[in-house]
């Protein structure tokens, strides 16, 4: 990916976070939820970016790390500009008003807005001054040598230009897959329509199941590369779709009898007198099951065969996309733990893995995903429980995976972990699961919660010797 791209796609993104925020209210919040690995929730929270923020556009306060971080956000609607260091010199000022309780007081008492001073209240920073205090500086232009200068001398201050981001934004940032213009014969040139302001369309057309299988990277799975997940092998979904595909007689049926597929493409021409449209730049975001079995099965199809499709046309990197992703998976038996496989934290970790242990150790996100050609698997399940024994003290709640992905999502997969984490956690895990077999107890040997129980004390006794704490 070059800068131009980045920038590109970055504007899409944040523009997708826009709403009734302002832009830079929206890159903070891009930023919040991609880099800082807050929960929707929480990045939507800690922005204050109004009238009279005191040069404050957000506060997060980190109660396990005791941190107080403030943020400041400029966006600027050019590409390659040069940022200085004036905005950061100004921003900097802002930390008296954290120096201590009568700071703080005085900000409570002072005329900023009452966003900040929610915030302030609700985040219980008047009893956390003692907190390290962190100031994030954040903009889509490019530090000049001032700027440069300046960070380099200011102690407790992250800062972010486009050339930083750009280089974060490759570890959650989707491997898009380009496809060339395919064609699909519908049934009689009908179809729904469906158009949103922005462009954004959507129509649903029935096309015969031999025209779905033309669509490329349906073998090799990258046609799904959008989706939470790919095939998960014989399912009762996919017996059910092959013994309707096996009995030609329920052929005709077949379309009343299936919730549809959906494509998402940036391109679509129709071309209705032929009973024909083309698609370019494609992906299959619901309805991977079934176009998986519709290969599979594929000498079985017949020209009775149709399917609902879904095909919608927006920008194949935007947002929607992943929301649209999510929610029409949502409707389906699938689980939190899927739903949570394409968001920014798991394919940053994903990457990280990836780069770290020069591709020898998979972290798998998505069930169904490729796990040949790796020494070791960690799957995204596995890691939680590890997170939660080694990092949160948690061993108990290991066996609790919905839990995990739920409403501790985000106490799990924090900022701070990281892939050295993790694989730390399953050499701890790996050992105590081989030295199983010495415990008397025939019903502990057994018990899952048991491994993560042991692997919970080493990781603690561990953290407590002094030889590590030296190193």
């Amino acid at each position: 990916m070059e800068l131009a791209e980045f920038y590109a796609r970055m504007r899409t993104e944040v523009n997708e976070y826009a709403n009734t925020r302002s832009e830079s209210s929206a890159f903070l919040f891009w930023f919040l939820e991609n880099f800082f690995r807050l929960d929707k929730q929480e990045a939507a929270d800690s922005i204050c970016d109004q009238t009279n923020d005191k040069g404050i556009d957000g506060l997060y306060v980190d109660d396990e790390d005791e941190t107080i971080f403030l943020f400041q956000s400029k966006y600027s609607p050019q590409d390659n500009e040069d940022q200085g260091d004036n905005h950061i010199r100004n921003f900097i000022g802002a930390r008296i008003w954290f120096a201590d309780e009568a700071h703080v007081q005085n900000l409570l008492n002072s005329s900023a807005n009452n966003e900040l001073k929610s915030l302030v209240i609700g985040s219980g920073v008047l009893e956390k001054v003692r907190y390290t205090l962190v100031s994030v500086f954040l903009t889509n232009k490019i530090f000049n040598q001032h700027a440069k200068e300046y960070i380099a001398s200011v102690s407790d201050l992250d800062a972010y230009d486009a050339l930083s981001l750009f280089e974060k934004y490759t570890y959650f940032a989707d491997n898009e897959n380009v496809f060339p213009p395919t064609d699909l014969y519908i049934s009689n040139g009908s179809r729904i329509e469906y158009q949103l302001p922005d462009g954004t369309q959507a129509k649903v057309y029935a096309i015969n199941a031999k025209q779905l299988i033309k669509l490329q990277g349906i073998q090799d799975r990258t046609l799904f590369y959008k989706n939470v997940r790919y095939g998960v092998g014989n399912s009762r979904v996919n017996k059910s779709i092959r013994d309707n595909i096996l009995n030609k007689a329920e052929h005709l049926n077949f379309f009343l009898y299936h919730n549809g597929i959906t494509i998402v493409c940036e391109k679509l021409d129709e071309y209705l007198d032929q009973n024909k449209i083309t698609i370019s730049n494609y992906a299959v975001i619901n309805g991977c099951q079934s176009m998986l079995t519709f290969f599979e099965n594929k000498g079985e199809l017949t020209n009775n065969l149709f399917v609902p499709v879904k095909i919608i046309k927006t920008h194949i990197t935007s947002p929607l996309v992943k929301n649209i992703t999510y929610f029409a998976n949502n409707q389906n038996a699938i689980s939190i733990r899927d739903l949570r496989s394409n968001d920014s934290v798991q394919r940053s970790l994903q990457k990280e893995f990836e780069t770290v242990f020069h591709g020898t150790v998979a972290y798998i996100r998505k069930r169904g995903e490729d796990e040949e050609g790796h020494q070791e698997i960690i799957d995204r399940d596995f890691a939680a429980q590890l997170i939660a024994a080694v990092y949160l003290q948690e061993p108990h709640n290991t066996h609790l995976k919905q839990h995990l992905f739920g409403t501790d999502y985000s106490r799990i997969f924090s900022r701070k972990i990281t892939a050295e984490k993790i694989y730390l956690a399953k050499l701890i895990y790996d050992v105590v699961k081989q030295k199983a077999a010495l415990l008397d107890n025939e019903k502990i040997r057994g018990y899952g919660l048991a491994l993560f129980f042991f692997t919970h004390v080493i990781a603690e006794i561990l953290a407590e010797d002094i030889l590590l704490i030296v190193s």
